[in-house]
């Protein structure tokens, strides 16, 4: 799962774009855009911020045995 990927359509909803997502979650917009892009990688501080600041959570759930087995 990307989380990135996951996360894109949700700042569109919200209405705001990624520099204003990166001011929302106190890092700079460039990180913001490099986690988006995939060129870093996101960490359980920046994701947490990213999730209050979106109102979302992440629940953890186990994989279907179709997704293990294509791995």
């Amino acid at each position: 799962m990307n989380i990135s990927e996951q996360i894109k359509p949700l700042i569109n909803e919200k209405g705001i774009n990624p520099s204003e997502l990166a001011s929302l979650v106190g890092c700079s917009p460039q990180y913001m855009h490099n986690l988006l892009k995939g060129i870093r990688r996101w960490n359980e501080t920046t994701l947490s911020k990213t999730c209050r600041a979106l109102n979302i959570e992440i629940k953890l759930m186990p994989r279907k045995s179709k997704e293990v087995e294509n791995e």
